[in-house]
């Protein structure tokens, strides 16, 4: 079976992530959100104050033990962790959440809460629709520019998340170094992801978990 894919950018520094496949098991501990392909991003206090489901697209939790997470299909789950691994958050980052700006977002106030610079925070990428498959319409292209005017449009077709997010995230002072990708494309590969656009109605809304969790220390 199928599990959880992690990366070494935060597995060297002891957090306890995962990027859900189609066999990855279930993590009923996990809070997540109602997704809305927005830019709103709670702490778990925000999200327990007000009733359930709570809406938004992004977590970060600076309580020991707590796990946070997004689904995705052939969005961008982005998961971050501070160096020290104190504060973590999950990013859920399609076309509209990407172009509007949820990953930078969500990294601002990691840093704010972390009360440290971005470019102590570690971001991974995780699986997503690739510019292999992902092709988009002008529209698309006129909200990153109207979000991002400087990300330079470098295919005419077809969009690269990893490669949107990947820019918003050295503007808003992330390190490259700090910077890691897991670039499996979800429709290329449809043993390993329920994509929407390679699997259609047989997918029946399933969607993949990809989950972070602040450690113990």
């Amino acid at each position: 079976m199928k599990d959880f894919l992690r990366h070494p950018l935060l597995s060297t520094i002891g957090i306890d992530h995962g990027f859900g496949t189609v066999g990855s098991a279930p993590r009923p501990q996990c809070l997540v959100l109602r997704q809305t392909h927005g830019t709103r991003v709670l702490s778990p206090g925000e999200y327990r104050a007000q009733e359930r489901p709570m809406e938004g697209d992004g977590l970060i939790s600076h309580e020991r033990g707590e796990e946070v997470g997004v689904f995705t299909a052939d969005c961008l789950p982005v998961l971050a962790a501070t160096e020290s691994g104190e504060c973590v958050g999950a990013f859920h980052a399609g076309w509209r959440g990407a172009a509007a700006g949820i990953v930078p977002a969500g990294i601002r106030r990691i840093a704010e809460m972390g009360q440290i610079l971005s470019a102590h925070i570690r971001v991974v990428l995780g699986p997503a629709i690739g510019p292999c498959c992902f092709e988009v319409g002008p529209e698309v292209w006129e909200s990153i520019q109207s979000e991002t005017p400087t990300y330079v449009q470098r295919r005419r077709r077809t969009l690269d998340l990893w490669e949107l997010v990947t820019h918003q995230l050295l503007e808003v002072g992330v390190s490259p170094e700090n910077i890691g990708r897991i670039s499996l494309c979800t429709r290329c590969h449809p043993d390993l992801f329920f994509s929407h656009r390679g699997w259609g109605t047989r997918r029946k809304g399933r969607s993949m978990l990809n989950y972070i969790r602040r450690d113990m220390r």
